[in-house]
């Protein structure tokens, strides 16, 4: 068990590290242009293909966004609550408290624990809490939906095309396939590498409060993570897969919208700093109980 947990966290930590360091020695990349392949080109591209390639039937698919979906509303009444009790500023906190880093982390853990089905599960489930990114969390912060910002993304367009294909029994052209295939591989190493970057640019901000909605956050996730197999009667990879995609730390994306519309950007990148760090601290447990849930 050790040995195989080991395997899940190396890569990850190695990864997000060799990003880190290029950062924080200022060899530097250009995250900017990095981030805008990754969500333009990578992310659709390795939707489609996992969605199209996967064994899982579509009605397991639509479960799944429907199981991310509900996650999504269970942390936000768990973290309402939470910042109810602690008087903090929902508008600053809530969203960072309850969406998970599905995309960064989620994608490559549940990729290296789980092999393919776990991808395929995780792309479902990465689709709904980015729409729930795009939609939601302008919503919470300035009150605007940005449902036409949706029309523009290429993520939400690849769905719509595994949804065609899915639904017609039309085979993918092979060239198709392995384009996006051969584009959506650039998703995973290039979103750790953004991680291990952003990480190092991140300023802790009111240690006190950061470190203790840390906490908080990986309770809610935990505490989601297994409402989810439970409510759900979640069997196999799935139990495993959706236990760790809810159980990751706070999304990135919060403290980029938090700066982008000046809503408390430094209190919000400390508890997304502190957040991860606390998760990644504590992987070993949360694969152990993905893998024990998985019944591996």
């Amino acid at each position: 068990m050790t040995g195989e947990i080991l395997n899940i966290i190396a890569p990850v930590l190695v990864v997000a590290g060799i990003g880190f360091f290029l950062e924080i020695r200022g060899i530097g990349f250009q995250s900017e242009t990095l981030s805008r392949l990754a969500m333009m080109i990578g992310t659709p591209c390795l939707v489609f293909s996992s969605l199209t390639n996967t064994a899982l039937p579509g009605d397991s698919l639509l479960r799944i966004v429907f199981i991310s979906f509900s996650a999504a509303c269970v942390a936000a009444v768990l973290s309402g609550a939470a910042l109810l009790v602690l008087r903090l500023p929902w508008r600053t906190f809530l969203s960072s408290l309850s969406l998970p880093n599905a995309g960064n982390a989620g994608l490559p853990l549940v990729f290296f624990a789980f092999a393919e089905p776990g991808l395929s599960i995780g792309a479902a489930f990465f689709f709904m809490i980015a729409l729930i990114q795009y939609t939601v969390v302008p919503a919470i912060v300035t009150g605007d939906p940005g449902f036409r910002k949706l029309l523009r993304e290429p993520l939400v367009w690849s769905v719509v095309a595994v949804v065609a294909f899915r639904a017609t029994d039309l085979p993918v052209p092979t060239v198709v396939a392995d384009t996006t295939q051969l584009l959506g591989g650039i998703m995973i190493p290039i979103m750790l590498i953004l991680l291990g970057g952003a990480l190092s640019r991140l300023k802790v901000s009111d240690i006190k409060t950061s470190v203790l909605l840390a906490f908080v956050r990986l309770a809610v996730g935990v505490t989601t993570g297994l409402l989810m197999v439970v409510l759900f009667r979640l069997q196999g990879v799935e139990a495993g897969a959706i236990f760790l995609l809810c159980s990751m730390p706070s999304a990135l994306i919060t403290y980029v919208v938090a700066q982008h519309f000046g809503r408390s950007p430094e209190r919000v990148a400390g508890h997304v700093v502190s957040s991860t760090v606390l998760n990644f601290a504590c992987l070993p447990i949360l694969i152990s109980v993905a893998i024990h849930l998985a019944g591996r």
